[in-house]
């Protein structure tokens, strides 16, 4: 397969295909490497992220969708919502399309006169002007007759309104088969709708040839992923939403603003039972055996008989358990309509939550409380379009908080770099804290998850007392290493795929990259990341956690200690081999052959 990014200039209508040079490959493989290194190298510092300098990228990776998980691509950018880098990761078809046509990513910039799309085949690329797609869902977009035979990249009504919480929808369409995918996090979709642009629509053509040993290798992962006791078994009932039995039980499941750890009779009211109950079918990626999207419908409730083609534990546990409602009908609407709106659910539902918490308390003018499906799904909409309170919202729970002159120690107020936090609460797991905290893109759980080591571990000894702060350092440095690597293949989180499957991969395509460098391909990419953030304003004050983490939770008592925090976060610099102040030295940079971005 050809390694060639596609430049569009959206100001011009100018789409040029260039050659990704072999030295980049050989360091940066692709995905989120190939990406920081255009976005370090071509983004003026200070370029403002909604504006027509700023840069939008969508990168595969040189083994996309060879191997099982790896249909997936990154959006990279500069964040909306945090003033520093942003990679977002999608599955579906997208990533494979983009192969087919000869594509390993495409890097957008300048800004359309009026609202457009892309269409790119193996032998064109051209900028067209569609002003009739104003106000549509990603889903209508991509069922427009016109992209019969294109997977469709395109945002929705939040993009266009730039929400910091807009959301790309890649494969959403009714007409379209497989799993449908969300690059979510951190404002991709008003990055793409300041530009003017609507959607990306790619038809490729045959499918590359791969060679024998990559086909080999192929059906080897394949029977390892579908062996019982794989890492990705877990998934196989019904995806992500069996993760609530398991948070809900140890009291680390968002509930009723962050102010508990657990829900009452979670599991048959809005976790795996009622997943299972109502799921009709489930979905997957290109060449996945997972199938780990659960399409469902919701048999009881005020939105009975509404349907939503994938439904996520981090949706159900910000916009269920942490806004006390346990209509699982609501959380299958409210995940509907952040699809069509083009909002990640994450943010929103958190949003959502916080919204409910000021107006109990009297500190905002609004008649939403706690419970509330109906006000849930129309603040929702508010968010997205910004009206009403939903203009503060919309840019963030740390902006509206400080918009309405909230007190933190008094409203949980849980983000980090004005990222809103997900579905694990680090009372419960304090390695979590620093995890949130040392994210590259702000409050992320998949930059690393040491709740999986500790609190939630079959063995939970061997990685250490889940509230000390013993060996968290470490872990989190680990984990943030090994899945910066994977995303450079783009590899998908739930296949746990190692240093030994990651080099395998590549040298079944011809690049040699020994388990060793692969590890440190990962290590090479969060230090150039690191280099971009403090560049774009990021500091070691920023590196903090929630203040409302110190406040006790109302079931279990637990809080976690400004102290014990500040020791975990010097146990991370000193793994990391950074400064006091966080910065990478320049001994490291030169080691991992990143020196020439400081």
């Amino acid at each position: 397969m050809t390694n060639d990014i596609l430049r569009v200039d959206l100001t011009t209508g100018v789409c040029l295909r260039e050659e990704v040079p072999d030295h980049l490959v050989a360091r940066f493989v692709g995905g989120k490497g190939l990406a920081a290194h255009y976005l370090m190298s071509e983004l003026p510092q200070g370029t403002a992220a909604l504006t027509p300098g700023s840069l939008l990228i969508f990168m595969t990776g040189p083994v996309s969708g060879i191997f099982p998980g790896t249909s997936r691509h990154a959006v990279v950018c500069k964040s909306p919502a945090t003033g520093g880098f942003l990679d977002s990761y999608a599955g579906g078809y997208f990533a494979w399309e983009l192969r087919k046509a000869g594509l390993m990513g495409i890097i957008v910039s300048g800004r359309a006169e009026q609202l457009s799309y892309v269409e790119i085949t193996e032998d064109s690329a051209v900028v067209i002007s569609a002003p009739e797609f104003a106000g549509l869902s990603p889903a209508l977009v991509d069922d427009d007759p016109r992209f019969t035979d294109f997977r469709v990249s395109a945002i929705g009504p939040a993009g266009e309104h730039g929400s910091v919480m807009a959301s790309i929808g890649n494969n959403t369409g009714k007409t379209k088969r497989g799993r449908s995918g969300y690059n979510g996090r951190g404002g991709a979709g008003a990055v793409m709708g300041a530009k003017n642009l609507k959607a990306i629509a790619v038809k490729g053509g045959k499918s590359p040839r791969v060679s024998e040993a990559a086909r080999e290798l192929r059906k080897s992962l394949s029977k390892r992923i579908m062996a019982e006791d794989s890492p990705a078994s877990w998934a196989a009932d019904c995806g992500t939403p069996s993760t609530l039995e398991w948070t809900n039980a140890i009291g680390v499941l968002p509930t009723r603003n962050w102010s508990r750890g657990s829900f009452e009779n979670a599991s048959a009211l809005i976790g795996p039972e009622a997943v299972i109950r109502d799921m009709v079918s489930r979905d997957t990626c290109f060449n996945c055996p997972v199938n780990c999207g659960p399409h469902v419908k919701a048999s009881t409730g005020v939105f009975a008989g509404v349907e939503a083609p994938r439904l996520e534990y981090e949706t159900i546990a910000l916009a269920a358990s942490n806004t006390d409602n346990g209509d699982f009908s609501s959380i299958v609407e409210f995940s509907r309509l952040c699809d069509e709106l083009g909002l990640d659910t994450i943010s929103a539902g958190a949003a959502v939550a916080f919204a409910m918490d000021c107006a109990e308390r009297g500190l905002i003018d609004h008649p939403i409380r706690f419970g509330d499906s109906e006000g849930q799904v129309r603040l929702t909409e508010d968010i997205a379009y910004g009206r009403g309170i939903g203009a503060d919202l919309t840019r963030g729970i740390r902006e509206a908080s400080i918009a309405w002159g909230i007190d933190e120690s008094q409203v949980p107020v849980v983000q980090v770099k004005n990222l809103e936090c997900p579905g694990y609460d680090p009372r419960g797991s304090v390695g979590m804290a620093l995890a949130y905290a040392t994210s590259d893109r702000g409050g992320c759980h998949m930059r690393s998850w040491p709740i999986g080591s500790d609190a939630l571990a079959e063995d939970p000894d061997s990685a250490g007392d889940p509230y000390a702060a013993s060996v968290k350092a470490a872990i989190v440095k680990a984990e943030q290493d090994g899945n910066a690597a994977a995303w450079c293949l783009v590899a998908c989180h739930f296949m746990a795929y190692g240093e030994g499957e990651g080099s395998a991969m590549l040298h079944a395509i011809g690049l040699d990259i020994s388990p060793a460098e692969y590890l440190k391909l990962g290590e090479r990419v969060w230090n150039l990341v690191r280099l971009f953030n403090l560049r774009e304003g990021w500091t070691a004050a920023d590196d903090t956690m929630p203040a409302a983490l110190q406040i006790p939770l109302e079931d279990t008592g637990r809080a976690i200690a400004p102290a014990l925090f500040e020791e975990m976060k010097a146990d991370y610099y000193r793994e990391r081999g950074w400064t006091e102040d966080g910065r990478p030295t320049p001994e490291l940079l030169s080691r991992l052959s990143v020196d020439a971005y400081a």
